[in-house]
């Protein structure tokens, strides 16, 4: 049986060669990274910092207006960070400022359907 980090790289791997994703990350809630493509020396806080961000997220809309967080972008000059998630792992994406967003979401959506499938067949849900 194929080892699940390949499965999983493997997802990674043809979300990156669709489009031009710098990086990518898939990682815990609580922050831990379960696989990774292209990594940067950063991976470790990359991936504490974005957990953050989606805890902090999903705390503020509760609060609004009792609503479910999908997604959180970080706008830069240079670069968009994507963090989009189910409800134990997230995608990390970092894209160049100018990429087509809307196809960056789609192939995002479509990555996290997979891995969480991946992960629910080897663990039952995590």
């Amino acid at each position: 049986m194929e080892a699940i980090s390949n499965r999983i790289k493997r997802v990674l791997d043809e979300m990156h060669g669709k489009s031009d994703i710098r990086e990518s990350y898939v990682i815990r809630k609580d922050g831990l990274i379960i696989c990774s493509h292209i990594p940067s020396p950063a991976s470790q806080k990359i991936s504490a910092m974005s957990a953050s961000l989606l805890e902090l997220g999903k705390r503020t809309l509760k609060e609004v207006s009792d609503d479910n967080l999908k997604l959180i972008m970080v706008k830069g000059e240079k670069i968009n960070i994507i963090i989009s998630g189910s409800e134990n792992i997230a995608l990390i994406c970092a894209i160049g400022a100018d990429e087509n967003i809307g196809m960056i979401f789609l192939r995002i959506k479509i990555a996290i359907k997979k891995i969480q499938k991946i992960l629910d067949e080897a663990y039952g849900g995590i």
